[in-house]
């Protein structure tokens, strides 16, 4: 009979419970989490990736909104400092 170092297989692992404590098991391949924990960890990634995308457009526009208010102040500004001299 052939050792299962010679045919490439391994032995099952021990069932490793799932480490969100939910009495599933899960496996390496899953990070140790159950199927369902894994699913909903990758969706509440997704979600924040989202809304970090959408917190740091809104900051691209609030910076560029008062950058056009800030030029806006200096041109007005200026033709008030010709007068005055």
């Amino acid at each position: 009979m052939e050792s299962s170092k010679e045919t490439g297989c391994r032995a099952p692992e021990d069932p490793v419970l799932c480490i969100n404590d939910c009495d599933f098991f899960g496996s390496a391949a899953t990070m140790n989490m159950c199927s369902k924990c894994q699913k909903d960890m990758i969706l509440l990634k997704q979600e924040h990736a989202k809304l970090a995308a959408a917190s740091s457009k809104d900051v691209v526009r609030r910076s560029s909104s008062s950058d056009e208010s800030e030029l806006a102040l200096a041109s007005a500004a200026i033709p008030s400092a010709d007068l005055a001299s």
